[in-house]
């Protein structure tokens, strides 16, 4: 008998994700679209009564509905949010399931690559993860298309991020630490922006010199949001920012993941640089985003039926085994 899956959510992602489980796990889809309202909690309850594990993969703003119902039915919980704030409440909910939010690409992923690769280390002088969700084609000015939500593009761009820097967590800056990069003789730029850390400062604390998350964009981008975020004082008019973004700026699926990490430490008493590369494309079937990022969840998912991750409350991302999240038929797009 299959285990009965909900997935609250039937934009690209979510349609990428059912697409992905449709034929290992029984689904249940609901979209306010459908009629479906997740911001009504008692819809939640009625929705998710019968499910072994929900995934959402709407807009940040539901999940704490959907989290608060899933643990009074003591079904597993998993999400894709980046906003901070989000996952303070996910993590606050007591459950004797697990709660695993941050499950997508970055954070998710990218954390559970990072903390795997740092393991090889006595000592870790720096990590620093590196994401990029970008068209492998553009001719305007701020050298991007969108790929995915905008209202998840926009609070990343708006949000403080965090780092550690001399082994104290701090608070950085959206959009500032600017760098540039060169990947296989190409350039690119990185910048600060929120929640890709996901909750590694708080377990590296005092135990890593500086470890930081920073998103990759072409050359260019980040002066031009600035201008918008900054000059133009837009950030604080969030609404106005993404109705012109999903007016003005157009979408593709003919995208590419940029997915590094590098880390920076002393192995044996000599120091020494790990990194881990991928370039992921899209294929027939789904955008590179949508591959990455549907694949992080289910993979997750997968390992939790395979009981290869805690069964019982907050789970960490950066708990989780590179080897068995790239070992199930999901988690293997990113080898």
């Amino acid at each position: 008998m299959k285990n009965k899956v909900a997935i609250i959510g039937k934009g690209n992602i979510g349609w990428a994700i059912k697409e992905l489980l449709k034929d290992t796990y029984e689904i249940k889809q609901g979209d306010i679209t459908e009629g479906f309202d997740a911001r009504d909690i008692n819809q939640v309850r009625e929705f998710l009564k019968d499910v072994d594990a929900v995934i959402s993969a709407g807009p940040f703003a539901i999940n704490k509905n959907i989290g608060t119902v899933a643990a009074e039915l003591n079904i597993g919980y998993f999400d894709l949010t980046e906003d901070v704030e989000t996952t303070d409440f996910i993590r606050g909910i007591k459950s004797k399931n697990v709660m695993m939010p941050q499950c997508g690409l970055a954070p998710g992923a990218i954390n559970i690559c990072a903390a795997s690769l740092m393991k090889d280390f006595d000592h870790v002088t720096e990590a620093m993860m590196r994401v990029g969700a970008l068209p492998r084609f553009t001719t305007n000015e701020m050298s991007y298309y969108l790929s995915w939500s905008t209202n998840g593009l926009i609070n990343e761009y708006c949000n403080e991020a965090d780092a550690i820097y001399e082994g104290k967590s701090i608070k950085v800056m959206p959009l500032e630490g600017a760098e540039k990069m060169i990947i296989e003789g190409e350039s690119y730029e990185a910048f600060n922006t929120s929640g890709g850390c996901a909750t590694m400062c708080e377990t590296y604390e005092n135990k890593v010199d500086n470890l930081s998350y920073k998103t990759i964009r072409y050359p260019g981008h980040l002066n031009h949001m600035k201008f918008l975020f900054n000059d133009l004082h837009l950030k604080k008019n969030k609404d106005v920012l993404e109705k012109l973004f999903d007016k003005e700026v157009p979408r593709t699926t003919n995208d590419v993941i940029i997915f590094f990490v590098k880390v920076i430490g002393e192995i044996d008493g000599i120091l020494q640089e790990k990194t881990y590369l991928r370039k992921i494309y899209g294929d027939d079937r789904f955008s590179a985003i949508q591959r990455t990022t549907a694949s992080g969840v289910c993979s997750c998912l997968e390992m939790y039926f395979k009981d290869q991750i805690p069964k019982r409350g907050f789970t960490k991302q950066e708990s989780i085994l590179w080897k068995d999240f790239t070992s199930n038929q999901f988690g293997k797009v990113y080898l």
